[in-house]
């Protein structure tokens, strides 16, 4: 996790990343996607990895949401190897078909790329994540997948190791040895 940013960036595929915005901390589940603003620093954060420009709507928020709630859905379903809802399914396909690349216009007689509008750049960005979503579960990491092992952890991860059991084990993977080293010490008392 990157300690001067406020999201839990993993280095894990973005969809996942954007998922792990739900976060638990003292026992209450926390939206870190709170807002609009919000939404802003995370598109800065993965600016790397995911193309926008501009401020975003309170359309934009919402809709990312809502594909974050279709994507957590479908990796629960993927992990479970149970059937997702249909709505998570649709929610997911409807992203991917959604429109939001540059178009090229004529003016006069001169032919120019115009950008695209606040509509297509955002179903731009929800296509690129469902895409990414399709990617991990459908990829050769798809059995892969994993929530951390810490029970008040809700972040999730790509098991590269078969032995990986937490999300970070500079976070969780400590937080459990530590409680263990305190657990054998107070037996040992």
């Amino acid at each position: 996790m990157d300690p001067t940013s406020r999201f839990p960036l993993l280095g894990e595929p973005l969809s996942l990343d954007l998922v792990n915005l739900c976060v638990r901390r003292n026992g209450a589940d926390i939206d870190l996607l709170d807002s609009p603003a919000a939404l802003d620093a995370w598109l800065r954060a993965e600016a790397e990895r995911l193309s926008w420009s501009g401020a975003a709507s309170a359309a934009d928020w919402l809709a990312v949401r809502a594909l974050r709630a279709a994507i957590a859905e479908l990796f629960r379903a993927r992990r479970e190897e149970t059937r997702p809802t249909a709505t998570a399914l649709a929610q997911l396909n409807a992203a991917l078909a959604a429109p939001g690349r540059s178009r090229l216009v004529w003016t006069g007689r001169q032919p120019r790329l115009a950008p695209p509008g606040a509509r297509a750049r955002r179903g731009a960005v929800l296509q690129q994540l469902a895409a990414d979503a399709v990617a991990v579960l459908t990829g050769p990491q798809a059995g892969r997948l994993r929530r951390c092992a810490n029970p008040d952890c809700v972040l999730q991860f790509i098991a590269s190791n078969p032995r990986r059991r937490w999300c970070s084990s500079a976070l969780c993977g400590n937080r459990a040895r530590v409680a263990r080293h305190y657990r054998r010490h107070r037996e040992a008392a």
